[in-house]
């Protein structure tokens, strides 16, 4: 059996990886670091601090008020959470009659948040509270905007 030479050269050459593609150019990282205003379309505002890290998957830790914060991880392009806010909900005050029966009352909320580090807009879907009163609406859209 006889070996074409330009075929053996070819065989080595690429057994020496003298053929490889050059490497596969990684997107960059979807960081936020900075400071940010929250405003959600019911009127809700507030100040996030962001610190984004990304070893090996990024994670955005937010800072909403000094002592509360929480970690996003970075899933499928959106920074991703699910979370509890102990005193998400205040139900308004409601009598009948002479009973108090909320008395502006504050409740836990557990819901979902997800947001684009590119568009800087997101949404939060509740899931549940204990609130007497409920959730007049059980999705929010919000903006994200970098103060300078």
């Amino acid at each position: 059996m006889k070996i074409n030479a330009l075929t053996a050269a070819i065989a080595l050459w690429s057994g020496l990886g003298l053929c490889a593609t050059p490497p596969i150019a990684w997107a960059e990282s979807p960081t936020m670091d900075g400071v940010y205003h929250y405003a959600d379309e019911d009127g809700a505002v507030g100040t996030w601090i962001i610190r984004t890290t990304c070893m090996p998957d990024c994670v955005a830790h937010v800072t909403t008020a000094p002592g509360r914060g929480f970690d996003a991880p970075l899933i499928d392009g959106r920074y991703t959470v699910t979370r509890t806010v102990p005193e998400g909900a205040t139900c308004p005050v409601f009598t009948a009659g002479d009973y108090n029966l909320y008395g502006g009352s504050t409740h836990p909320v557990a819901f979902i948040q997800w947001w684009d580090p590119v568009t800087l807009t997101g949404e939060v879907d509740f899931l549940e509270t204990s609130a007497p009163c409920g959730l007049p609406d059980l999705r929010d859209r919000f903006t994200l905007t970098r103060f300078d």
